[in-house]
């Protein structure tokens, strides 16, 4: 698929504020599209129309709170206290690479699980967020960062 199908193709499911901040959003409106790396949205899209059951990432043109599980820009609260603080921070949603999403009624770890047992319906590498502290944790990081040494799907724990 080009990047203009995939973009035409997910609009079926998401909105664009759902992939970013309401900051970024009010800049940008419709063309934030072009922040978000179109191999994360294809990912994303398969991963949809596969579990064919509703998802979240932001919910704050709803009136909710999250706004932080897309894209992250300077300016977003977890990237600002770590770059305050003088550390390093190339996480995956600076780069417009990952989100933080949430399957209706679905567990993450049936999520990661459905992901990996259907690995061959994806194109690309994911790397799947999987325990803080020893434990699963609620929402189904998703990335598309590629390391060659990892496996087609990567799960990491932070």
């Amino acid at each position: 698929m080009t990047d203009e199908e995939v973009i035409k193709e997910i609009k079926e499911f998401f909105c664009v504020e759902e992939f970013v901040d309401k900051a970024t959003f009010a800049k940008y409106g419709d063309r934030c599209w072009q922040f978000l790396c179109p191999r994360l949205l294809e990912t994303v899209l398969i991963l949809r129309k596969g579990i064919n059951k509703g998802m979240s990432i932001n919910s704050w043109k709803w009136g909710g709170s999250q706004q932080q599980r897309g894209l992250r820009t300077n300016i977003c609260d977890i990237v600002s206290k770590k770059t305050a603080a003088g550390q390093l921070y190339l996480s995956a949603h600076v780069t417009g690479k990952a989100v933080d999403i949430t399957v209706t009624g679905m567990e993450a770890e049936e999520a990661r699980d459905w992901i990996k047992e259907n690995e061959e319906l994806f194109p690309y590498k994911i790397r799947l967020e999987h325990k803080k502290n020893g434990v699963p944790i609620s929402w189904l990081h998703l990335d598309v960062y590629s390391n060659p040494q990892n496996p087609k799907i990567y799960f990491f724990d932070v």
